[in-house]
């Protein structure tokens, strides 16, 4: 055992880790922002909460600091906990040894833990475990001492000791029979050995390499008709060998999405170098300085064949979490710009849903975007469909016409700008059908059918898209790539965090919002957000603290603004407890400050004393942003708008070389997805975004973002065109 264990009651206690040093030193914060952070955290602050109200304390954390915080503290505990359960465990079994001690507190991750613990969990012994009954293992330890060759016709003579331990053996079990099972021991000590695994962890890191082969098309012919499509998209990965160090997240995305479907076999290359150097590494834990004899050899070998194995699943896991965890920054950076697209509000709405056979639906919504009647045309009876539209309009007077990006989008575009100069914008539905089918949707609009809350949200994402969003799977809008590939619980998760993020930073009136928007609101859940929203209007931020509990009030009301309330601080990010604060800066010699004006660290060291007073926790930084906060009290956080205003040419009229106005869609590796204004979106390619070398996308563009494409290339018989953004 070692110093730091405490034996009670025959088991074995491991001291619980200081958290805060382990999380400090691997993030490199302070010892104070760390244990600050867990502690709001044990309190049951929100990281938007602690991120913006609590900066004087943590040392300016923000959001994303503070997660890697919570994570890492919850990832050293769940490896505690783990390293606690397996001895526990293993000693239960009355099989814990020294050696095997060590490899569980030496383990850095959990999958060390578990393949260290494997087979003691499973109710069928291994035949290392009895060979270990059977007292097999002084054998093993006179094998890996290298000096005798049992195999030999003579071999070397024993000291007596081990001689005697050998001869009773030998009295129940033939030499054959005990040098087998004794084999299987050393194997599964190489197999657990935790400085073994690192070593050849590292070393397949460094220089193995990744080999994927297609399956034979014997086995290819056994596939669904789906699958079997799917085969010509990644030739490229069907005779694929690369170094580990070399793969790009989303090549390790693609290897797993064709190995999983079955068409490749992906695997790590075994070399005879890497072979040499784990047992060269194993030789000298052993202290042996001449070739492994037979036997040792062979147990080597057996155990480095389960040991690579594990390290090869463990590597290949490391790899996709790291690719996935690519993804989803990209996911997320993508969404929080699509999530902070510029709302239009107040704007009375024509939206249309195109199709063919059962015909274009269409939907007028009010100002305040509810819906005030349905309707239908037809495009294939175009006499028809234009008297009708023209009546609605007429009728109507909408501001606005929104067309989802469907069949049909074409030719109803070019439809209506034959009857109107009303702006036309086009919008991507591709999480409407979510929303449409979803218990949110039949909770909002019991007596409409699918059809006509799919058209409803349509034309809301137009007015305003977060509200939108927010009321569907966030894994569902696809601003990604190999987002469905993604483990869903993580990836929910991870998204989440931006949502929340996002509608904090902008803020919400509360009686104009949504409760499922009120749900992300720091502190709020369902329940409460439901109660807000049945409690509407209110008058003042302290009207809203008789819906809320007083934890919940301190976590919600400065991300809920109030612009009806006399109070003016209700409508600025300032919480309640900064009121005095505030005040006194726009009295004080700090005012010029609110126009610009002075030196803030000068102004604030003279009057740091007075503000002490009255905000124990005062720093520079909290007095910037009450100045910011007043002075963007009324100002809009969101000013990109994704809604691309329908264009006059289509792709029958569009011509090489012309350039045209697009919005940004979406922004993955390689590729930026471009809107022009027509059904479907095209792609940009990274060489073709910048007039100067970029090896990212996300360099240059974001969703939302508009920009000037030319068009490069139109195939004929596919219609696909290719654009770019040099020189425009």
């Amino acid at each position: 055992m070692t110093e730091n264990n405490q034996e009670i009651e025959n088991k074995t206690i491991l001291p619980e880790p200081n958290y805060t040093e382990l999380v400090s030193s691997s993030l490199e914060f302070k010892s104070f922002q760390v244990e600050t952070v867990l502690g709001l955290i044990s309190e049951w602050a929100t990281v938007p909460f602690i991120a913006r109200y609590r900066k004087e304390r943590t040392g300016n954390l923000d959001e994303e600091q503070i997660r890697a915080i919570i994570d890492l503290q919850k990832k050293e505990e769940n490896l505690y906990k783990a390293k606690q359960t397996a001895i526990n465990g293993i000693e239960e079994l009355g099989k814990m040894t020294p050696e095997l001690m060590d490899n569980i507190l030496k383990a850095k991750t959990l999958k060390e833990v578990e393949e260290i613990y494997k087979p003691y969990k499973s109710k069928k012994k291994t035949k290392a475990m009895i060979a270990i009954e059977k007292g097999f293992q002084v054998v093993a330890d006179l094998i890996k001492k290298n000096t005798v060759d049992f195999t030999s016709p003579q071999p070397s003579p024993l000291e007596e000791r081990e001689q005697e331990q050998l001869d009773l053996l030998l009295k129940d079990y033939s030499l054959e029979e005990i040098l087998e099972w004794s084999v299987h021991i050393i194997a599964a000590e190489v197999t657990a050995n935790s400085d073994l695994r690192a070593d050849l962890l590292e070393t397949l890191q460094k220089y193995g390499s990744i080999i994927s082969k297609i399956k034979t098309a014997k086995y290819l012919e056994k596939l669904n008709e789906k699958d079997k499509a799917q085969i010509p998209k990644f030739d490229i990965y069907s005779d694929f060998t690369l170094k580990i160090s070399w793969l790009k997240p989303y090549q390790i995305l693609a290897l797993n999405r064709w190995e999983k479907l079955d068409i490749l076999n992906v695997k790590i290359e075994k070399t005879e170098k890497t072979y040499e150097w784990i047992m060269y590494h194993y030789a000298r834990i052993l202290d042996v300085r001449t070739p492994f004899i037979e036997l040792l050899e062979q147990a080597f070998k057996e155990g480095y064949e389960a040991l690579f194995s594990s390290v090869e699943n463990e590597l290949r896991s490391m790899l996709s979490e790291l690719a996935e965890d690519d993804a989803i920054e990209t996911f997320k950076q993508n969404l929080a710009n699509l999530l902070m697209t510029k709302p239009e509000y107040g704007k009375k709405i024509l939206a249309i849903d195109p199709g063919y056979a059962a015909g274009c639906k269409m939907a007028i919504l009010d100002e305040l975007g509810n819906p005030a009647s349905f309707d239908k045309i037809y495009l294939h009876k175009l006499a028809e469909a234009k008297i009708k539209l023209q009546e609605i309009i007429k009728k109507e007077k909408p501001w606005v016409i929104v067309v989802w990006n469907g069949s049909g989008v074409n030719e109803t575009v070019e439809l209506l700008n034959n009857i109107t100069d009303i702006d036309i914008y086009i919008v991507n539905e591709s999480w409407a059908s979510v929303y449409s089918a979803s218990k949110t949707a039949q909770e909002e609009f019991p007596n409409l059918d699918s059809l006509d809350r799919w058209i409803v949200s349509i034309g809301r994402r137009y007015i305003d898209p977060l509200s939108e969003l927010v009321k569907v799977p966030v894994w569902s809008i696809w601003v990604g790539m190999y987002q469905h590939d993604m483990p869903e619980k993580k990836l929910e998760e991870k998204l989440w965090n931006v949502v929340e993020d996002v509608v904090n930073d902008i803020g919400i009136n509360v009686n104009s919002a949504s409760s499922y928007v009120l749900n992300y609101i720091s502190g709020i859940d369902k329940r409460v957000a439901k109660k807000i929203y049945e409690h509407r209007p209110y008058k003042s931020r302290v009207d809203l603290k008789k819906q809320l509990s007083d934890k919940v009030y301190e976590q919600a009301v400065w991300f809920l603004r109030v612009p009806e309330s006399k109070e003016t601080l209700d409508n600025t990010d300032i919480h309640p407890e900064q009121y005095e604060l505030a005040k006194y800066i726009e009295t004080s010699p700090l005012a010029p400050l609110l126009r610009g004006e002075g030196n803030i660290k000068i102004l604030f060291e003279q009057e740091k004393e007075n503000l002490i007073k009255i905000y124990p926790d005062v720093t520079v930084d909290t007095v910037i942003f009450i100045v910011n906060s007043i002075n963007n009290a009324w100002v809009e956080k969101r000013v990109n708008s994704t809604h691309k205003k329908a264009g006059k040419k289509w792709e029958a009229e569009i011509k090489v070389w012309d350039v045209v106005d697009g919005v940004v869609r979406n922004v993955v590796a390689f590729w930026a997805f471009v809107d022009i204004g027509m059904k479907n979106d095209w792609l940009v390619h990274v060489s073709q975004i910048a007039d100067k070398f970029i090896s990212d996308p996300k360099e240059e563009v974001e969703v939302g973002q508009a920009v000037k494409v030319k068009v490069t290339n139109i195939d004929e018989k596919t219609g696909k065109i290719q654009l770019s953004m040099k020189e425009v």
